[in-house]
């Protein structure tokens, strides 16, 4: 009996498909605006990983990536608990006025990490980036457990977040943003009894979780 006919890889439509959403977002994805680094950032390494980078503007991504990054706008705002990240998108870059925190960040760690992995890979020299504002206000969502929250605001804490951290730190090549041994004996919490790691201590393993790690 011959074997079945393996299917090829559709590359061409690939690179068609990451260009687009390189360029602009259809309109169920453009919805999603807290999102858009993140979406970025798949459709960037999707153009990385089947060597189609030259096909985009790697300029403009880079400046448009670097518009969403937060600055303290004075020296006495570093010590005000802030993070001082990049934002997730437009929107999350302005005041709201139902937003209890009247200095309105929204910083998000997901996002950071979204954006400069998406500024590295399109070759944009991360030295020119302020490090030690972002590294040093990072290390403001680091938790006691040595979990890190995702915003200054508050949110859940789990590994994804931990993950994220140190990411960032290695692209950076600097490790102050993190208390390193309490962030490894969070993550050591969170190893279940088969071997694998759940998101937060005593959970079931996930894949995602022992992946990260």
């Amino acid at each position: 009996m011959a074997e079945p006919e393996q299917p090829e890889f559709a590359r061409e439509r690939h690179v068609l498909f990451l260009e687009a959403m390189a360029s602009e977002l259809p309109a169920d994805y453009a919805s999603q605006e807290v999102n858009h680094l993140t979406l970025a950032y798949f459709a960037v390494a999707g153009l990385s990983l089947l060597r189609e980078l030259d096909s985009v503007n790697k300029d403009q991504i880079a400046k448009w990536i670097l518009s969403f990054q937060v600055h303290p706008k004075t020296d006495n705002e570093l010590d005000n608990g802030q993070f001082y990240g990049f934002c997730g998108s437009r929107t999350t870059q302005f005041p709201s006025t139902n937003m209890k925190d009247p200095c309105h960040n929204g910083s998000h760690l997901a996002s950071t990490y979204s954006a400069l992995a998406i500024l590295k890979i399109v070759g944009y020299d991360l030295a020119n980036i302020d490090n030690k504002v972002l590294l040093s206000s990072m290390r403001n969502l680091q938790q006691p457990d040595g979990s890190f929250m995702p915003t200054h605001i508050g949110a859940e804490t789990d590994l994804r977040f931990v993950y994220c951290a140190a990411a960032i730190c290695s692209m950076l090549k600097d490790w102050t943003g993190m208390d390193k041994e309490k962030a490894k004996q969070y993550i050591l919490s969170c190893q279940s009894y088969d071997g694998g790691f759940g998101l937060v201590p005593g959970s079931e393993s996930h894949g995602t979780a022992s992946f990260n790690l």
